[in-house]
């Protein structure tokens, strides 16, 4: 099974602090991810796409 992330929402790099979605491959780190945005405009995979291998 292979997965194609084009948005945070299914980033393996985002994770949830508090309730508020955030980066943890950002500078700074943990920075915030804003709710309205699949990608921000500051998101260091902007131009790439991250590809999930499901190796079972």
């Amino acid at each position: 099974m292979i997965y194609i992330v084009t948005k945070c929402a299914d980033c393996p790099c985002m994770c949830v602090i508090d309730g508020q979605r955030a980066c943890n491959v950002a500078t700074p780190r943990h920075r915030p991810v804003p709710d309205d945005e699949d990608r921000p405009s500051w998101c260091k995979m902007r131009k790439e796409q991250i590809i999930i291998r499901d190796f079972k």
